[in-house]
């Protein structure tokens, strides 16, 4: 009998020092944010221009100097607003898939664009981030009324599941492993 109020108290200590004492895994995007986002409507064509504050953590940055290839999924929606948000009319959609990686033979970085295979080769980081950080999308044969109001949705979405099996659970738990953001542009 004693054993079993002993084991009692244990787990409410270590329950307690769990709660109050381990730093709490939250939320927030200091990491990657947007800065701007604009929709340019002509009467052919649709532009969508958005520019991101993108940087890495010093942790992030560890693990691309380790070899370790970070990815990151682009989604971009259009959709004509309805009085309900749920019967938003879709218009188009566009998702890619980004990597960045460091090429430690040419002392390098490369962003690639997983969809077509394409890639360009950076001298630096900065330079990497800030090519990243612009996104331009012209959307062909635009559907829509001129009355009606248009919205756009960006989400950025760090892949936390393509780091090596090791490095996952402390990528969902450290601050600097938060590399994602969304954002919607409202109509005016």
């Amino acid at each position: 009998m004693r054993v079993y109020k002993s084991s009692h108290k244990f787990a409410l200590i270590c329950f307690l020092v769990s709660v109050f004492c381990l730093p709490v895994a939250h939320a927030s995007n200091d990491w990657l944010h947007v800065k701007s986002m604009r929709l340019n409507a002509d009467s052919e064509k649709l532009q969508f221009l958005a520019e991101l504050d993108f940087s890495l953590s010093d942790t992030a940055r560890d693990a691309l100097r380790s070899g370790i290839v970070l990815y990151w999924d682009l989604k971009v929606s259009v959709a004509a607003a309805r009085l309900i948000a749920i019967f938003n009319r879709p218009i188009y959609s566009y998702s890619v898939r980004y990597s960045l990686r460091y090429n430690t033979l040419f002392n390098d970085y490369r962003v690639r664009n997983e969809k077509d295979m394409s890639f360009r080769r950076f001298s630096s980081l900065i330079d990497a981030a800030d090519y990243l950080g612009v996104i331009k999308y012209d959307f062909i044969a635009l559907p829509v009324a001129s009355e009606e109001c248009i919205i756009a949705d960006l989400n950025v979405t760090f892949d936390r599941e393509s780091l090596p099996i090791p490095l996952r659970p402390i990528a969902y738990f450290d601050e600097g492993w938060n590399l994602s953001t969304n954002a919607r542009l409202a109509c005016e």
